[in-house]
């Protein structure tokens, strides 16, 4: 995915390059770095993958219960 698809993706999630970065416990700049890219890193983009996952398992878990 390219840097835009990837700033785009978390824009769609509604989280911010910041919120972003401190989940992954990096400094903003990390993220900022993939945004700029041609190519974004696939470890980003299966962090994000997975990050969302978790916030969708956590809202089902709270429906079900």
């Amino acid at each position: 995915m390219t840097g835009t698809e990837f700033r785009a993706m978390l824009a769609e999630q509604g989280i911010s390059q910041g919120e972003f970065a401190s989940i992954m416990g990096v400094h903003r700049t990390v993220i900022g770095r993939q945004f700029a890219a041609k190519a974004v890193n696939p470890v980003w983009g299966y962090a994000l993958a997975g990050w969302m996952a978790a916030k969708t398992a956590n809202a089902i878990t709270m429906i079900v219960n």
